[in-house]
């Protein structure tokens, strides 16, 4: 009698364990192979809502009825009908979780939201080790000085890091500087492999980094975390923020024109006006 109850006792510590590993090790395999394509937790929206923080703003019960049926809950939650029109035409299908898988992904959210950290997926590595050219080619892939493979624009379109020159780069996206303070490693990766953040989407939809870029470009913001120990993350500046650099070269270029114009066009009707001269002496 003993030895069967010390039996069920290792038994039954041993399914708790399982238990709770599946949890941990299947919330982020159901997360990736689920709702990774069209969420994110951390990484901005994509075709749906970003859910970091979700867990703060929703029960779990409501959780678990928008998941099993999205479109049911259209019709009786205005949360969830607001969200329909925000990603229309979007339309989430209907989920079929069990209530362990459900519980692993709401634990999953919960604990990358609370450490504030972005959620990864397994595939977040580079395709080879780096190597000193690396740094040189990623600037010169940054810079725009060699065109993306598949024709997507330069970085520096949107974005600037310190270097660039007395110009800097694009004002519409952060300044990348301490993206290696920002990120993490994989988290940097998945994001030059998978830009998931909506204007990137929009624009490396169809023209993503090849393997190689994504090597080169990675190395160069490593480079730029070693040669900017101070770098602070720089949030991205309203649409409406004016730069001065921007400001002062536009007045600059305007004044300097004008005196060109009036220099090559001095002369314009000289004959014209000598004789207007004259006749007014008579």
């Amino acid at each position: 009698m003993m030895r069967l109850s010390r039996t069920a006792l290792v038994m039954g510590t041993v399914l708790c364990l399982a238990d709770s590993n599946w949890g941990q090790a299947d919330g982020q395999k159901l997360f990736e192979s689920r709702c990774y394509s069209c969420h994110n937790i951390g990484g901005g929206d994509k075709q749906g809502p970003d859910l970091k923080g979700l867990t703060d703003r929703r029960t779990s019960e409501w959780i678990g009825e928008f998941t099993k049926s999205p479109v049911t809950m259209k019709g009786k939650d205005p949360v969830a009908a607001e969200l329909f029109q925000k990603y229309s035409p979007t339309i989430m299908p209907d989920q079929s979780l069990t209530p362990e898988e459900l519980a692993a992904l709401i634990a999953l959210i919960k604990d990358l939201s609370t450490k504030n950290e972005m959620f990864v997926p397994a595939g977040a590595k580079l395709a080879r080790d780096i190597v000193p050219d690396d740094i040189p080619a990623g600037q010169r892939l940054f810079t725009g000085q060699v065109r993306l493979a598949n024709g997507a624009a330069a970085c520096n379109s949107c974005h600037s890091v310190d270097g660039t020159g007395a110009l800097g780069g694009g004002t519409l996206g952060p300044d990348l500087t301490a993206a290696n303070v920002k990120y993490r490693d994989p988290e940097l990766i998945t994001i030059l492999q998978n830009p998931n953040f909506p204007t990137m989407n929009t624009i490396f939809k169809d023209r993503k980094l090849t393997d190689e870029e994504v090597v080169q470009v990675f190395a160069y913001l490593q480079h730029l975390k070693q040669t900017n120990p101070e770098a602070r993350v720089v949030p991205t500046q309203p649409a409406a923020t004016i730069e001065p650099r921007f400001l002062i070269l536009g007045f600059g270029v305007t004044t300097l024109a004008l005196i060109g114009m009036n220099l090559m066009w001095r002369k314009r009707s000289h004959g014209v006006r000598k004789q207007l001269v004259r006749r007014s002496k008579i």
